[in-house]
């Protein structure tokens, strides 16, 4: 149903069409994580799903990607990561954080 609504404006060489300048494929494939997590500013995630609505081949892979998402929470949903797993991985998030503070600081 919704390619038949937008199926106009999809490119056919994975280029997106005129209604999504600036996005290429790669930029939008790249974000597309991003994009589903609502992590993406309003600027970026309008450009992004401009792009998806105008890009045949990039649709395909953002429904790909969100079936394979909705999958793993499907079957991981009810499992949790031990807590000393979570500590250490929490740990070096933060060593990451203060390291990277640190390089900015010094400039």
């Amino acid at each position: 149903m919704r390619d038949e609504a937008v199926g106009s404006t999809r490119g056919t060489n994975g280029q997106a069409a005129a209604e999504s300048p600036g996005t290429e494929c790669s930029e939008a494939l790249l974000r597309v994580y991003e994009f589903l997590d609502g992590e993406l500013g309003p600027e970026d995630y309008a450009k992004i799903q401009a792009h998806l609505d105008a890009c045949g081949p990039c649709f395909k892979e953002y429904d790909l990607d969100t079936t394979l998402k909705a999958l793993i929470k499907r079957s991981c949903g009810c499992e949790q990561a031990p807590d000393t797993l979570r500590l250490t991985i929490m740990s070096r998030i933060s060593m990451t954080v203060v390291s990277v503070d640190r390089v900015d600081g010094g400039f």
